[in-house]
């Protein structure tokens, strides 16, 4: 059984996912196409701002700080290896995402966070 504080934190982050996906399928349902040759790609803007909503509680300055969660900028994961976290979390230390995001969003968190470069 997880402490009330994770039970608290997961759940503030199940209600905020839900909110975020559904304005992420309703925003991108009055985007026009950018054009590019897959049209389905998630654009960097909507990627930050679904990292904004779900991922910055625990992972600063989008990604480049560490706070509760560790700094992912420089992460030595694989893009697969970071899809599969997203996708399934981390027992007692991060949510499983992939019942809240598509593939298609957490490909797109996967290869931002692969092209974060840390500022060392």
């Amino acid at each position: 059984m997880l402490p009330p504080r994770q039970v608290l934190l997961l759940a503030v982050f199940a209600g905020g996912l839900v909110f975020t996906a559904a304005a992420a399928g309703a925003a991108a349902e009055n985007e026009a196409p950018t054009g590019a040759a897959d049209s389905t790609a998630v654009a960097l803007p909507e990627v930050k701002k679904l990292f904004a909503n779900n991922c910055s509680w625990c992972h600063g300055a989008y990604g480049m700080t560490a706070d509760k969660g560790p700094r992912l900028a420089g992460t030595k994961m694989t893009e697969e290896e970071v899809r599969q976290r997203i996708r399934h979390g981390k027992e007692g230390y991060m949510p499983s995402f992939g019942k809240v995001l598509t593939e298609e969003q957490i490909r797109a968190f996967a290869k931002y966070i692969k092209s974060l470069t840390p500022a060392e």
